[in-house]
């Protein structure tokens, strides 16, 4: 690999400089992009593996990120199980919801292959494109989070349906949390097949659990999706959000590096659990609403409060980049990272 800066973070190995790529790298911000949403609809590109391929690109020639992250969409694993899914505006919507034990069984745990999943041929895609330039980095929802979907119907700030159901329904919500997890072990394991040399698992929506519940429910899942990947032999990355309350039990998870949001001190984090685990984060995404000169100091600060941050350490946002979010901005935290090699380093103090 000609750019292994991303690889060497996750296998703990000493960098010059922390790698960097951004959650939702490509997407509404880019001009590039937005020309060619405006000839196609959402899931469209999606399951247009050579535009899926363009648009992943788009972002790493303009800026060239340390990895290539696969566009795609968490929800396409519920789609292919059976569930009706729609973009609208107000962002992703399922139609015909789990409600029952009969709507469970028709779910399917659909062959992981590119005429139902177009997402690994665009992998395969991107790989011929970037060769060993750099890593290319595959993803899925997290269990939990694809059920809240499947219940709730829509993003919600709580989720409540979902978790009714759950407490309702403890024994139906272990059957589907394990049909999903089953049909995430396929997707990931294929898109690794397929060219992957990186995966991130999102768990968008761990948070909203207190930490008996996220036991319960979705801890148990992840670590089995996660120990199913071992021979894969793969970094995998795990992404929370609003989940400080959880680190005590999510930082067990044999997983390469946690992502983090910006609610996290990643010193703090880094003096709680150990440097055992990597950290990927987590500058606050409306940071880069502001201007340049803010969007370096911010970044400049962000790296320089985690000592040690040669090893194990990735730089990204805290969620992703937001639709209106001026270019020149992503440029100024990119190229703040690229140059900070040359910056001296000190020990952060309180």
């Amino acid at each position: 690999m000609i750019n292994d800066l991303l690889l060497k973070a996750l296998n703990n190995q000493v960098v010059p400089r922390p790698p960097v790529w951004l959650m939702r790298q490509a997407g509404r911000y880019l001009p590039e992009y937005q020309k060619i949403r405006s000839q196609v609809g959402f899931l469209e590109l999606c399951n247009n593996p050579e535009l899926a391929c363009e648009v992943s690109l788009q972002p790493y020639n303009r800026f060239k990120t340390d990895g290539v992250i696969v566009f795609s969409d968490i929800l396409l694993p519920a789609q292919k199980m059976g569930l009706e899914l729609e973009f609208t505006e107000e962002g992703p919507r399922i139609n015909n919801l789990i409600n029952s034990e009969e709507d469970i069984k028709k779910l399917q745990i659909p062959l992981a292959n590119e005429e139902n999943y177009p997402t690994l041929k665009a992998i395969s895609l991107l790989k011929k494109e970037v060769g060993e330039k750099v890593p290319i980095i595959g993803f899925c929802g997290a269990p939990w989070t694809l059920f809240c979907y499947m219940v709730e119907g829509y993003s919600s700030s709580n989720f409540n349906k979902a978790k009714r159901f759950l407490h309702l329904n403890p024994q139906l919500s272990h059957q589907l949390l394990n049909k999903i997890t089953n049909t995430l072990f396929l997707y990931l394991t294929m898109q690794v097949n397929s060219g992957a040399n990186v995966l991130q698992i999102f768990d968008t929506w761990a948070g909203i659990l207190s930490l008996e519940d996220y036991k319960t429910f979705a801890l148990p899942y992840i670590k089995h999706l996660i120990s199913d990947l071992v021979p894969l032999k793969v970094p995998i990355i795990f992404y929370t959000n609003n989940s400080h309350h959880l680190l005590p039990k999510i930082s067990m998870l044999k997983v390469s590096a946690l992502s983090l949001d910006w609610r996290c001190k990643l010193q703090e984090v880094r003096d709680n659990f150990g440097t055992n685990i990597g950290l990927q984060g987590n500058l606050d995404p409306a940071i880069l609403l502001t201007d340049e000169v803010t969007v370096k100091e911010k970044t400049k600060e962000m790296i320089q409060s985690l000592r040690g941050w040669q090893t194990g350490y990735i730089c990204n946002l805290g969620h992703g980049v937001l639709p209106n979010t001026p270019v020149e901005n992503v440029h100024a935290m990119i190229d703040t990272v690229f140059e900070f090699s040359n910056e001296p380093v000190f020990a952060f103090t309180q």
